[in-house]
């Protein structure tokens, strides 16, 4: 595209940037790709965190309440050990009154709802661990860069990277 102006005598001037080249296009890609990956994580860890609670809290009032600690360990899934510690953690809870069943219904969707976001986790967690091996394998960004960007220890990102096949982004 020919861009003439009154001091220029007629010739092409190019005004345009030159294209980069491929490492920083990749690098840039996988920058974008692991920052928005451990926003995603660290917005399931803060949805975990308040669920458990309610979920542990929902357990030490069901057994307040008088369910037997084997139902509420097959319901939450959890050991009649961890159901034990849970109802002696919640020491200010008074009785609510509430029916065993509508509980025990409440404890299991929670459940169902905990495990929906773990699956979801991991399923991320294998991302990030897809991304930092195509990263390392392609050599666009160093350890120490790959860790602030995703929130590990340079070694660790080693460690977890070491013989993982690339796949393609």
């Amino acid at each position: 595209m020919a861009v003439m102006h009154h001091g220029d005598a007629g010739y092409y001037r190019y005004r345009g940037m030159p294209r980069p080249d491929k490492p920083t296009i990749d690098a840039e890609k996988m920058r974008t790709l692991l920052r928005a990956n451990r926003k995603r994580l660290a917005f399931h860890a803060s949805s975990i965190r308040p669920l458990s609670a309610r979920l542990n809290q929902h357990v030490a009032q069901a057994l307040l309440d008088g369910v037997k600690v084997t139902r509420l360990a097959q319901t939450a899934g959890l050991s009649r050990w961890t159901i034990r510690t849970i109802g002696l953690t919640f020491d200010d809870l008074l009785s609510s009154g509430q029916p065993a069943e509508q509980q025990l219904e409440v404890i299991s969707s929670l459940k169902s709802e905990l495990a929906e976001l773990e699956e979801s986790r991991a399923a991320l967690e294998e991302q990030r661990l897809n991304l930092l091996a195509a990263a390392r394998r392609l050599g666009v960004m160093d350890d120490f860069e790959l860790a602030a960007l995703s929130g590990l220890q340079s070694d660790a990102i080693r460690k977890m990277t070491w013989g993982q096949p690339v796949h393609v982004l």
